[in-house]
């Protein structure tokens, strides 16, 4: 247990740290709505986290490997609570689309009150689950970059 201890206690090189801030900053901007950096940033923390003499850096790789797939995990469980209110609204208008046949002029939507205010609830609670996810995605890259900073490993 000692020698996983030091391993983790251990000065990382100059390049071990510069590689953490590079993964900090792809994570970084997904907090803006970039894809793609946050995927880039994922494959380098994969890439790096069990890398020889890599010290406390190792930590953060995992940090920001988790921080990845559970803000990804939240934010598709508050698109499924936007998706599963507007499923009513968007059943109607598939059935009536398939009744009219391809003809504008039959096209007659009865949508009731209830599915309106369903859709409407869940897109407020989604948009509002979507907000607490990306304030939590904030908060864990801004955390770890400040202990990376300190050169303090992840929690």
């Amino acid at each position: 247990m000692s020698a996983d201890l030091n391993v983790q206690d251990a000065e990382p090189s100059s390049s071990e740290y510069s590689t953490a801030w590079v993964a900090y900053a792809l994570q970084a901007t997904g907090v803006f709505g970039f894809v793609l950096g946050p995927l880039a940033g994922l494959i380098v923390s994969y890439a790096r986290r069990d890398a020889e003499g890599a010290g406390f850096v190792a930590s953060h790789h995992r940090w920001l490997i988790a921080t990845f797939w559970w803000t990804l995990l939240g934010y598709l469980v508050c698109l499924g609570v936007i998706f599963a209110g507007a499923w009513p609204i968007i059943s109607e208008v598939i059935r009536e689309a398939i009744r009219a046949g391809g003809h504008v002029r039959e096209f007659s939507l009865g949508i009731a009150w209830e599915s309106i205010f369903a859709t409407v609830g869940a897109a407020m609670l989604g948009g509002l689950g979507m907000l607490a996810v990306w304030i939590w995605n904030l908060y864990r890259i801004v955390r770890g970059g400040l202990r990376l900073a300190n050169r303090s490993p992840a929690p």
